[in-house]
């Protein structure tokens, strides 16, 4: 996985580096994309289940140009995940994202897995999860 320093809607910034020892899974979306909306829900719950664990981090990238409408659209669905602008970073590292999609970076940094998963459904988070655990 290419290095990244990216700054959240709250202004925190992540590195790559600092995520080093932990399974990393970074999520691609957009606020306008339909399936996007479909498996959100799902990585919410996902996140609520893994975000005090020390060995397992979720990020989120939108690729959403408009960013006055990200922040709304999360507040609206009372997402607290956190989401890294990065339309730039995104369309520089691949030339055809197809969102949604989930990236694996494994505990050293090694992108592991990529997949755009099928529509979401309670199945999707375990899956998601065993894919994560793996990569630790």
């Amino acid at each position: 996985m290419p290095a990244f320093e990216l700054a959240d809607l709250s202004g925190k910034t992540w590195r790559l580096k600092n995520l080093e020892g932990r399974a990393v899974l970074i999520n691609v979306w957009a606020t306008w994309c339909g399936p996007c909306k479909a498996e959100l829900p799902h990585l919410e719950k996902l996140y609520e289940r893994v975000k005090d664990r020390s060995d397992l981090q979720i990020l989120t990238l939108t690729i959403d140009e408009d960013l006055g409408a990200v922040a709304p659209f999360m507040k609206e669905k009372g997402y607290t995940f956190p989401v890294l602008p990065a339309s730039s970073f995104v369309t520089g590292l691949l030339d055809l994202v197809a969102i949604p999609q989930n990236w694996i970076v494994d505990a050293k940094g090694e992108w592991r897995w990529t997949g755009a998963p099928p529509v979401p459904d309670a199945e999707w988070e375990e899956a998601i999860l065993k894919q994560l655990e793996s990569a630790r």
